[in-house]
């Protein structure tokens, strides 16, 4: 089975250089860190991020926050984060909240509103078409899209759906008296 999964995982890597449309599933938290950072490393500047708190998506590692900055560096880049609960971001991740200060202009952090407290997915965007989906925010098993633009849709039409009745939450600059 390990060798199977290993050809997988090298025809997967294979297919998301060449830009070819495919999807692989994973089940460890693990494979999920490996599909967001190749995701970042071919991401050109449009990321849309919906997690519970980012405290399973290794978006704080320092291979994640240099792909993260390189993409933010692009003229058209843009950055959105919606969250259940920011307390994770605002005191367990300085890399990102040093990014969040550094392109402020290009990246937002957002609460999602009560009500929808109860969703359950995670998942990461990158424009056009690609995308990284945990199907559970308690479960690592989900699947990685590349080239997908019906797959693509309708996550981006879900995120667009909960970032226009979420509100802005964190800012990177603390306010003293």
């Amino acid at each position: 089975m390990a060798g199977i999964a290993t050809a997988s995982s090298r025809r997967a890597k294979a297919d998301a250089v060449d830009g070819s449309q495919f999807e692989q599933r994973f089940d460890t938290y693990r494979e999920h860190a490996d599909a967001i950072q190749r995701l970042l490393d071919a991401s050109r500047g449009q990321l849309s991020v919906f997690d519970p708190d980012l405290s399973h998506c290794e978006l704080e590692s320092a291979q994640c926050v240099a792909l993260i900055e390189r993409c933010l560096l692009n003229d058209d880049a843009r950055l959105r984060v919606v969250l259940h609960d920011t307390n994770f971001l605002e005191t367990r991740c300085p890399r990102l909240m040093r990014l969040l200060g550094r392109f402020s202009h290009c990246f937002e952090v957002r609460r999602s509103p009560d009500d929808l407290r109860n969703l359950t997915e995670c998942y990461v965007l990158s424009e056009p078409d690609d995308g990284i989906v945990r199907f559970h925010r308690d479960w690592a098993r989900g699947k990685w899209f590349v080239a997908n633009p019906e797959e693509a849709g309708v996550w981006r039409n879900r995120f667009t759906q909960l970032w226009e009745c979420s509100v802005p939450a964190v800012s990177a600059t603390r306010l003293g008296l």
